[in-house]
């Protein structure tokens, strides 16, 4: 399995259009899955309030070391878990930001994440899904959420889709 799903991180433009998708402005709760390098953990630390906390979900340790040295930032919380642990760590959330590579992950852990992510929403809280393949959310999405919305981001290498759902 691969462990980056782009070939390049996401532009800041990208990073900031993600933040807006989701609402982090508002958001004082949110979960970040798949935090890489970081660029979108940036764009939502610049958007959140000051009492807002970010917990970034990163499996890979290096990555995580990266993102606790770069953003010494008190309301971000690096946590070396897999992000189907949300509802366990973070408790209910007001947002989650995901740009895990779905596309290389077997259906059933696509599944798990998706549940878990509804699982650790709160009720009518969003999430934005951070893809570049238009094929292999959207019959997810619409089984655990029942609906989604999409955005064509064609200003970032590659160009990305955002999906957004919000939970039950």
């Amino acid at each position: 399995m691969r462990s980056i799903g782009s070939v390049t991180p996401s532009s800041a433009g990208l990073s900031r259009a993600i933040s807006e998708f989701v609402g982090a402005s508002s958001a004082v709760n949110v979960a970040e899955w798949g935090s890489g390098t970081g660029p979108i953990t940036r764009a939502l630390l610049s958007a959140m309030p000051a009492n807002g906390k970010l917990w970034a979900f990163e499996i890979d340790h290096g990555m995580a070391a990266g993102l606790r040295a770069a953003l010494p930032d008190p309301r971000l919380t690096v946590v070396e878990e897999s992000a189907s642990e949300t509802l366990r760590i973070a408790g209910r959330v007001d947002a989650i930001v995901s740009a895990l590579p779905y596309s290389f992950f077997p259906k059933e852990l696509t599944r798990d994440l998706l549940g878990a992510g509804q699982a650790s929403l709160k009720p009518g809280a969003p999430m934005v899904l951070l893809q570049y393949r238009p094929d292999v959310l959207p019959p997810f999405l619409t089984q655990i959420f029942g609906s989604y919305e999409r955005r064509f981001y064609p200003w970032n290498l590659p160009p990305a889709l955002l999906f957004r759902v919000t939970a039950r």
